[in-house]
Order: structure tokens, then C-alpha cells, then sequence
């Protein structure tokens, strides 16, 4: 007996214990067979002598055990198997596949699982994968199995299942025939795409790049990348920059293999696009151009970049191949046709298909290199760093335009705002890589540039005026004006456009809180466009701001200058919209047109400061920007914010009132507004123009016609200019008082009915009183008013629903009789002094107070031989109030006596003693007996030395 025999009787026993219906017999002989072959004892058995036990008797009852009942076996017996196989020559190990694969797979290949326990199965992985590792492509005759139980097995819920799964799928990629792979491998696809929503990122990355070895070939990518690319969208918002960074990665290496492809022979009776690689070639572009605007910069956006000019500088060396090769055909078709005869009607027959052969054989072209040095500032991340497109990168992705920018602008009004987001940060990285060659597209992608800048979410809203900056970078300033002029419903010579609105192109509906939406092409609408609400006109504007001027609003210096004649083109564009509600995008505007025109701006500096002084006019706009900008444009003229009001005023105020003197201004008018602007900030140079200006005052501030607003805005105005302190502005409006007061004020202060009628009277009779109290109305004019000023008066002094008008009224009436000293006769006082006498009685004391100081003066007005007997009872009356609690109105009735005491003593002493025997404050009724009597003695020692 030789020594093989010896071993395999010692053995004998413990193989067919491995069949007994024992457990603990067949747990028992495992692992002493274990021990025996495999560990390293003593007694260990010849390797010679295990390898021929293993192939004859031992294998098949071994492989049994993988579905034995006793977990300890199953884990033996694949323990052993995993290390038989590296003791087995190769050629040995294949001879036992069949069985092997068989015991293998079945542990898993159905569901639920045979075997229970997930670290058998992951064990069981293990020894699939390690098989893989020895047998290479000697397992391709079982691709159909193997496929079949790995898609299986990726619904384990072990993730280490799972990740061992995605490292065989790379060698089923790398080892097995890819027909074979393509026609078994739908189920292992499906399986592979549900784990790309697995909870734990490291396992969504393994299956990533399992997918990515996977679809490598070309047979598996042509025939699943349709059922994978949808997928892939969802990874480009992944959380973990680690799976994204992947993407980038799987995506190039896609696009480098794909490219090498051969070309499928075209078929001019298939139109039904392109076929073989190309068909995925944009899907795959778009997905690596989503990649690199990641908001990861330097962690993913680098790598998809790098990945992105590789395969632009492969696709060009393929292109150039492809034509030196079709230079060859075509040499080759031309020695044939030389060697041919009777071809003479050859050539003209086929004279097209000969232009389209000739462009095939020209190498491709390659567009020219971008100063992108000039606009770095202007550049998103990831190209801050340096990383600057290559004329390549911008030829390759110029091929691809016309396929990537519709889903790219598709996408930038979807309703999800991560979806948005997305597509605003991947149009910067096509702008910026596409640059000038934007061009054909520029429709389109302003269109959807006036949408996102309205975004509810700041992001997106950013990023597209962002994207607009760069818009304004990349292309002449011409073209891009004429576009928006365009949009904003002008045509190039003037007049008005019909277009396609915003409403045509998203139409919606909505029905409480739900919104709905159609979806349709919006790319077919969008050569129409016209900005016809007053919404979407503002949203042109704001864009436009940027592409004048692309930092504006922003810290950055970057600037293009602007051409004299883009620059009236602009202006153009701004008059036609200014408009209240648009005012804050037209200031955008205008300020962006002075930071890109700036010396450009200089002859048309009128309309420029037209502009501006309507912004300023309105509340809508912020005041110190305007200032701002007028300083910027003063400082380009080389004069001050003054000089500048100053010169416009004289050379623009014809234009603004002309035929406003008949003629009244809308509400919706701004010259009201504009007018008032300019003559509040030109300081001393309004003086010479107070004469034409009454006659549009007072048309303008008609009660008849005239709105409210417009009534209190230019009583405001006057007001303002009655107490601007300047001599000759004083003196002009003295020139012009008479008219100032019939034209303007006196008819606003008449009453009228309705609230906002009694504070345009007040507001008038504040202007009246500002003009009394400086002394701008000489005597004669005010003379001559009296008879029209007295009745207004008197309806304020008897307004009995505003303290404010009685107030107002004694304050004008103080001044008029102060003004009136020399003027006014008896019967103008007849008139005045009933009144007077009321408002002691007022329930406020402070017109009490007031009416105490126009008394004072009314005595002072008092002719010599005016009427005693109602001097006597103007005497009574403030007797009587001498006795007020209050002690201020007693103190201003004393002083008024004081005053009246001059204008008959007689008479005045008579009424103070009476008055003194009745006073409850005789005192101050005895003072003014001695002061009567003392003034009496005077004027009679006066008189009698005469």
C-alpha cells in the first residue's frame, strides 16, 4: 500500500462522517478535517497528497456542506474551500467550477437567502470574488449564473455584502466576454441603481464605480446607459462630496472609452438621431458639466474640470483622425475614378454629396483663445484658482451646445429649488466655457435669465445675475442692447412690438394655494419675447443693469467701456421705462450705463440727468444712491451737483413747462415731481425763473381740476421756496407776490368740502403766513388782497373742527395787520375785530394766546378818531378776560390793554375803573387806571403847553 493510500484510509472515516445525518458527527469530522489538510500541525499531510484527496473525494461532500443545517459547517466548509483553491493549480480549480459555482451561488441566488446568516454570505462573497482572482476569465462560461446571483445578492441588507458585490461586478467587467455581460446583465443593472440610494455613502460610491467598470464596454454602455442615466441626476445633489467627486471620475472615463468607439455606419433612411456613442455623448457632457459647477470647488468641480479638458483634448485627436482617415478614402475614390472611364456627369450629379465629403475631410476647427485674464474677477468657482478653460474645452462643449443649454435653461424654472440651483450654478460653467460662442443662444438665455433673476430663492436669483454679468462680458455690447431692446417690445428706429409675454411662455393657474403649471417648449417662444407687464419689464431692467456694467452693485473694478453710440442706445431703452413702479431698475440701470460709459456719457449728460432727477423726484428709489450717481456724473462733467442743477435748469425748464400754464399735468405725470426736484436743488438760480413759473403754479394748483397731490406737492414747493434763504430769491418772489397769492395760494385756501380739501387749506395758509412773516408781500399788494384774504380768514378763524386753521388764521392776521400799518383803514378793522373777539373764547389757549398778539397789533393799526363806542366794547370784552384763570392769558390781555390804552384815555380809563370795582384782580385793573390817568396827565400838560 502506498503512502497515498495510508493517508486516504486515515481520512476515510471523517469524508463520509461529512454525509451523516448526525449534526455534531458531520460538525465534528469537518473540523478535524480541517485540521488534518489545512492547518499547520505536526501531522499535516503532503500538499501533493491533500490536492488529489480534495479533487477525488472530498470536493463534492464539501461543497455539499455549504447548505448544511449546522452554521459551524457551512462556515468550515467554505473556510476550506477558499483555501483549497489556492493550493489547486489553476486548471485543477476549473475542472471543479461547475460544482463549486453551483454549491456557491445557490446561497444566494435566490429570496429570501437559503443561507441565513449575512457573514456566511459575505464569507461565501468572499470565495466568489477570490475565484475570480484565480480563474480570470476561465468563469466567463458562467457570466449568465454569476450575473444573475449577484443581482441577488446586492439586496442584501449587509453593507459589506453590498460593497463585495460592487468589487466582483468590477471583475465581472474586467473578466468576462462584454456580449455576454451585455445580454445577461439587466437584472445586476436594476439591482446596481437601487443602491445608489443606499443610505451610507460609501456604499452608494462602491456601486458607482462598480456601475462605471461595469457600463465600460461598449456593448453593456450602448445597450443599459438609457436605464442608468436618469440615475444619475439624483447623485449630482448627493451629500457626499466623495460620491460626487466619483461621478466626475466615472463620467470621464465613460467619455474617454466612448470616444474611441467605432462610428456606426450611417443609414440616410434612419432619421431617428444619432446613433451609437453619440447619443449619449451630450447626456454624458451635460452630467460632467453638473459635476464641475458642484459647490464643492476644489474637492469635486476640480476634478470634473480636469476630466472635462481630457476628454476635449481626446475628442479632438479623434476628430482629426477621423479626417485623415476620410482624406484617404477620398484619395483613394479618386485614383478610382481617374482609372474609370465615361464618369463625365459623375461629378455633377453628385456635386453636394462632394461639398459634404470635402467638410469631412478638412480637419476640425478649433476656436480661438479667450482673454480670460481680463475678467477673472467675474468668474465663479472653480475657475478662480487658475483653472482656466482651454480653446479645447470651449470647442467641445460648443459642439454640444445646441443639446446641453435647452435642458440646462429648462431646468433653471423648474419648480424644486435644488433643481434650479443646480441649473443656475451649471449655466456660469457653460457661460464661462462656451464665452463668446454663447452668441446663437443669447434669446434664449436672456429670456430665462429675466425669469431666475426673480427667483424666489436667493441663490438662484444671484446666480443668474451672475450669469447675466458674464453674458455682458462675453459679447458685444451691440448685439446684446439690440436683443433687449428687442425684449423690452422696441424696435430698432422706434415704436412699439407685440411679443410673446411671460404668461405665454409658463402659463399657470392658480386656484388658492396650489399652482399649476403647463409644460411646453419654451425655446420655440422665446425668439418672440416681448416684456409687456410692467413686472417683467422691471426684470429686463435689472438684467440689463448687469450686462452694462457686470460689478455692478458689487466691490469689483472690472470694467468695459461703452461706445457713444451704446451708450444712446441704452439711454433709449431707460427713457422708455421710466415709469413709478420700475424707477429702482432704471436706477440699476443708469447707474451701471455711468460706471461702463463713464467719458461715453458725457454729451448725452442731459438725458442722463433727466433720468436721475425723476428718481429723485419719487419715493421709490433710494435718495443717497441717486445723490450718489448725480455726484458721479458731476464729477465726470468736471463741475458740482449744483452747477449741474443750475445749468439744467436753464437749459431744460423751457421744455418741462411749456404749455403747462394751460394745459394740466396727469397724475401719472413726473414733471410735477421733476419740478419740484429741480427747483429745490438750484439753489439761487431759481430767482430769475419765479416769473414764468406762477402762471404753471397756479394752472397746476387749480382747485377746480387739480388732484390733491398734485395741489399739496406744489404747496410744498412753495412753501419751500418762500424760506429758502436767498436774497435775490426773496426779492423775486416780492416781484411776483401778487400773482403768487391770487394764482396760487389765496384759491387753495378757500374752503371747500372734504378732509383732504381742509389740509390743502391749511398748508396754503402756512405758505401766506411764511410770506407775511418775511416780508415778502409789500404793503400795496397786501392792500389789495385784503378784500379776498379777510372772508378766508374768517372761515378759518371759524373752523370749528381744527384748532390748527384757527391758529394759522390769527398768525396770517397778526402779519397782515402788522404789514398793514399804514394801509388799512377803518372799515377794513370794522371787519376784523368781531373776529378777533371770538377766538377769546377758543377751547384752545394757545390761539387764546395768539388771537392776544393780533389784538396787540390791531390797536396799533387803530386810526386816532376811530369809532368810541366800539372801542368801548372792545374794551369790555377784555376786561372781562383780564379775569382769566389761566395767568399766560391774563398776561396777554394786559398787554393788549396796554396797547389800546393810547387810543383814547378817556374812554379807557372810564371802562378800567368800572371794571376794577367787578374784577376779581383789581390790581392788575388798578394799574392800568394809573397808567391811563398818568398817560391823560401827559398828554394834557402836553397840550396846554402848546
Amino acid at each position: 500500500m502506498d503512502g497515498y493510500q495510508e493517508f486516504l484510509l486515515s481520512v476515510k472515516r471523517d469524508i463520509n462522517c461529512l454525509s451523516d445525518q448526525d449534526r455534531t458527527v458531520r460538525r465534528g469530522a469537518v473540523v478535524k478535517l480541517e485540521k488534518t489538510l489545512l492547518s499547520g500541525g505536526k501531522a499535516q499531510a503532503s500538499p501533493e497528497y491533500v490536492q488529489k484527496l480534495f479533487l477525488e473525494e472530498l470536493h463534492k461532500p464539501l461543497f455539499r456542506m455549504f447548505a448544511d443545517q449546522g452554521e459551524k459547517c457551512r462556515e468550515v466548509s467554505l473556510s476550506m474551500t477558499l483555501r483549497f483553491t489556492d493550493l489547486l493549480p489553476v486548471s485543477e480549480v476549473e475542472n471543479v467550477l461547475p460544482l463549486l459555482l453551483a454549491a456557491l451561488l445557490g446561497r444566494f441566488r435566490s429570496q429570501p437567502f437559503p443561507e441565513q446568516s449575512e457573514e456566511l454570505r459575505l464569507e461565501a462573497l468572499r470565495v466568489l470574488s477570490h475565484l475570480f482572482d484565480l480563474c480570470k476569465e476561465r468563469l466567463n462560461p458562467f457570466a449568465s449564473d454569476i450575473l444573475d446571483a449577484l443581482s441577488k445578492a446586492l439586496t442584501d441588507s449587509c453593507p459589506d455584502a453590498k460593497k463585495e458585490c460592487c468589487e466582483i461586478t468590477k471583475k465581472v467587467s474586467q473578466y468576462f466576454d462584454a456580449e455576454r455581460v451585455s445580454r445577461a446583465c439587466s437584472p445586476l443593472v436594476a439591482s446596481l441603481l437601487a443602491n445608489l440610494k443606499h443610505q451610507q455613502w460609501k456604499v452608494r460610491r462602491a456601486t458607482l464605480e462598480s456601475i462605471g467598470a461595469l457600463l465600460l464596454q461598449e456593448a453593456p454602455m450602448m445597450d443599459h446607459m438609457e436605464d442608468v442615466l436618469p440615475h444619475l441626476n439624483v447623485l449630482l445633489n448627493d451629500r457626499t462630496p466623495g460620491v460626487r467627486q466619483s461621478l466626475a471620475e466615472t463620467l470621464e472615463r465613460w467619455l474617454l472609452k466612448g470616444l474611441n468607439f467605432r462610428v456606426p455606419s450611417s443609414n440616410s433612411f434612419d432619421d431617428d438621431g444619432p446613433e451609437g456613442f453619440d447619443k449619449f455623448e451630450p447626456r454624458l457632457l451635460i452630467l460632467l458639466l453638473g459635476v464641475a459647477s458642484d459647490e464643492e470647488a476644489e474637492q469635486v468641480g476640480a476634478v470634473a474640470l480636469g476630466g472635462l479638458e481630457r476628454v476635449a483634448v481626446l475628442k479632438h485627436e479623434v476628430l482629426m483622425k477621423r479626417a485623415a482617415k476620410e482624406r484617404e478614402r477620398e484619395e483613394a475614390r479618386r485614383k478610382a475614378k481617374e482609372a474609370r472611364e465615361g464618369n463625365d456627369g459623375y461629378m455633377e450629379q453628385d456635386g453636394e454629396a462632394e461639398e459634404r465629403k470635402k467638410l469631412k475631410c478638412q480637419d476640425p476647427e478649433v476656436v480661438a483663445a479667450f482673454d480670460y485674464a481680463s475678467v477673472l474677477p467675474l468668474l465663479p468657482e472653480p475657475f478662480l484658482a487658475g483653472r482656466l478653460p482651454a480653446p479645447l474645452t470651449s470647442t467641445y462643449v460648443k459642439m454640444h451646445l445646441g443639446n446641453i443649454l435647452p435642458q440646462v435653461l429648462g431646468n433653471i424654472t423648474q419648480w424644486t429649488t435644488d433643481i434650479r440651483e443646480a441649473a443656475a450654478r451649471l449655466l456660469q460653467v457653460v457661460l464661462v466655457i462656451a464665452n463668446r460662442h454663447i452668441a446663437p443662444f443669447l434669446d434664449a438665455v436672456l429670456v430665462h435669465l429675466y425669469k431666475a433673476q426673480a427667483d424666489d430663492d436667493q441663490k438662484v436669483s444671484i446666480i443668474s445675475r451672475s450669469c447675466a454679468s458674464m453674458v455682458g462680458v462675453f459679447l458685444d455690447s451691440e448685439m446684446v442692447l439690440e436683443v433687449v431692446g428687442k425684449h423690452l417690445g422696441l424696435k430698432h428706429e422706434g415704436g412699439q412690438r407685440k411679443g410673446t409675454s411671460f404668461d405665454e411662455l409658463w402659463p399657470q393657474d392658480k386656484h388658492g394655494r396650489q399652482t399649476t403649471r403647463t409644460v411646453q417648449d419654451v425655446l420655440s417662444g422665446v425668439k418672440n419675447f416681448a416684456a409687456t407687464t410692467a413686472e417683467s419689464r422691471r426684470q429686463v431692467f435689472i438684467v440689463l443693469a448687469r450686462l452694462l456694467h457686470p460689478t455692478s452693485g458689487s466691490s469689483g473694478s472690472f470694467r468695459r467701456p461703452l461706445t457713444a453710440s451704446e451708450v444712446k442706445l441704452a439711454l433709449r431703452f431707460l427713457e422708455e421705462g421710466v415709469r413709478s413702479e420700475l424707477l429702482p431698475a432704471v436706477l440699476a440701470a443708469t447707474e451701471a450705463l455711468l460706471n461702463a460709459g463713464q467719458d461715453a456719457c458725457i454729451d448725452e449728460w442731459p438725458r442722463v440727468f433727466d433720468l436721475l432727477l425723476r428718481m429723485k423726484s419719487g419715493e421709490e428709489c433710494n435718495a443717497k444712491t441717486v445723490d450718489a450717481n448725480i455726484e458721479h456724473l458731476a464729477q465726470l462733467l468736471g463741475r458740482s451737483q449744483l452747477q449741474l442743477y443750475e445749468q439744467h435748469l436753464r437749459s431744460r425748464l423751457g421744455d418741462l413747462l411749456q404749455g403747462a400754464d394751460a394745459v394740466l399735468w396727469e397724475d401719472t405725470s413726473p414733471n410735477r415731481h421733476i419740478l419740484e426736484t429741480l427747483l429745490r436743488n438750484s439753489g439761487a438760480a431759481v430767482a430769475e425763473h419765479v416769473g414764468s413759473l406762477m402762471p404753471v403754479l397756479a394752472r397746476q394748483a387749480s382747485p377746480e381740476d387739480a388732484s390733491a397731490s398734485a395741489r399739496v406737492d406744489l404747496l410744498g414747493l412753495v412753501h419751500f421756496l418762500v424760506n429758502e434763504e436767498d436774497e435775490g430769491l426773496a426779492e423775486a418772489i416780492r416781484a411776483n407776490s401778487l400773482a403768487l397769492l391770487d394764482g396760487v395760494l389765496l384759491p387753495n385756501c378757500s374752503w371747500r368740502p372734504g378732509q383732504s380739501n381742509g389740509k390743502i387749506r391749511r398748508g396754503g395758509m402756512v405758505c401766506v403766513h411764511s410770506l407775511l412773516r418775511r416780508h415778502l408781500v409789500p404793503p400795496a399788494v397786501l392792500n389789495e388782497v385784503f378784500v379776498d384774504l379777510m372772508p378766508i380768514l374768517k372761515s378759518c378763524l371759524d373752523d370749528s373742527w381744527s384748532p390748527d386753521n384757527r391758529m394759522i388764521a390769527c398768525l396770517v392776521l397778526s402779519c397782515t395787520l402788522g404789514d398793514l400799518q399804514a394801509e388799512i383803514n377803518g372799515e377794513q378793522l370794522r371787519e376784523v375785530y368781531p373776529e378777533l373777539l371770538k377766538r377769546l373764547d377758543d377751547s384752545n389757549d394757545k390761539i387764546r394766546v395768539a388771537v392776544c398778539e393780533a389784538l396787540d397789533v390791531f390797536f396799533k393799526c387803530l386810526p386816532h378818531n376811530w369809532s368810541r363806542t366800539l372801542f368801548e366794547y372792545i374794551l369790555r370784552n377784555l376786561f372781562v378776560h383780564l379775569d382769566d384763570p389761566n395767568p399766560e392769558i391774563q398776561q396777554g390781555i394786559y398787554t393788549v390793554l396796554q396797547s389800546a390804552v393810547h387810543q383814547d384815555y378817556q374812554t379807557f380809563l372810564k371802562e378800567a375803573q368800572s371794571a376794577a370795582a367787578k374784577s376779581s384782580h383789581p390790581r392788575l385793573c388798578e394799574e392800568l387806571v394809573r397808567l391811563a390817568e398818568s398817560l391823560q396827565k401827559a398828554s394834557g400838560e402836553d397840550v396846554a403847553a402848546a
